[in-house]
């Protein structure tokens, strides 16, 4: 548990790494407690949309409230304090001079200046990397014990579709490269934190609304290139609910990329409460 809160509090400094956009964290997050809010989450199917929900709301509280149990998002809570003094200086080295870059006069000209060189280059690079990607990513995907076995047809199907979408759009143009630095650096000063040890003055739930801005962001930067994952969610029916005890089965379909995906899903009640297996 220790390792996951860890993980979840470095989601927003690795993503800002890794150049993300942004978003309006609150009115999102009121939305989804909306939304789930509506939803019989006793049941397998109510459980499982609270978590479309949380995600199209960008609350990643109520997102780790649907897929973990009462007592493990306690236990990750209590944990809070103890990981969040855990960076290490080179840690935060690199975030202050993520941040540095992203929130500086003129960052989005800046970023390009750094851009343009390498996009011609990529863009000759591209068709023989997506070619090869597909091959290592699907027995990556077959090899991984962590997706479960009914499931990597599907994760193989959407990686493929991502990638004939990269292939066949012009995703390394110099406007779609703008737009989503210009995400990037939106997304900086929403999170209006300077260094790491910002962090370490932060509650849990301050922390995890830096969180949600980033969750936000990681959208709007898929947006530049022409990827909404939220219409992607909104397409989302569960069918077939089959309870028995203490597991359930149903069936899931969704719209992306122009292609339609089905897939069995197995939910698990644990102390009382409805989440997917893993």
């Amino acid at each position: 548990m220790k390792k996951n809160i860890k993980l979840i509090m470095l989601a927003f400094v690795v993503a800002l790494l890794q150049a993300c956009g942004g978003d309006d964290a609150a009115t999102g997050t009121a939305s989804a407690k909306k939304a789930i809010a509506k939803l019989d989450t006793s049941k397998p199917d109510g459980a499982f949309l609270a978590v479309v929900e949380a995600v199209k709301g960008n609350d990643v509280i109520a997102l780790m409230q649907a897929t973990m149990s009462k007592a493990d998002f306690d236990k990750a809570v209590a944990e809070f304090d103890k990981a969040k003094t855990s960076y290490t200086e080179a840690d935060k080295q690199k975030f202050k001079q993520a941040m540095d870059m992203l929130t500086t006069d003129g960052a989005v000209d800046n970023l390009m200046a750094m851009a343009t060189p390498q996009l011609e280059q990529m863009r000759a690079q591209l068709p023989m990397m997506l070619a090869m990607g597909k091959g290592m990513a699907a027995q990556a995907i077959q090899s991984n014990p962590d997706i479960p076995a009914n499931q990597k047809e599907t994760t193989t199907k959407a990686l493929n579709a991502v990638m004939d979408f990269l292939g066949e759009n012009d995703v390394l143009s110099d406007d779609v490269t703008r737009k989503a630095i210009s995400a990037a650096v939106n997304t900086a000063k929403k999170l209006d934190m300077k260094s790491l040890d910002d962090l370490q003055n932060m509650s849990f739930e301050q922390a995890m609304g830096k969180a949600s801005i980033v969750m936000g962001g990681v959208k709007n930067v898929m947006g530049a290139y022409g990827i909404s994952l939220d219409d992607m969610l909104s397409t989302i029916k569960v069918t077939d609910v089959q309870e028995n005890g203490d597991t359930a089965n149903m069936k899931l379909a969704f719209d992306f990329l122009g292609q339609t995906f089905n897939q069995d899903v197995k939910m698990v009640k644990k102390d009382g409460k409805w989440v997917a297996e893993k």
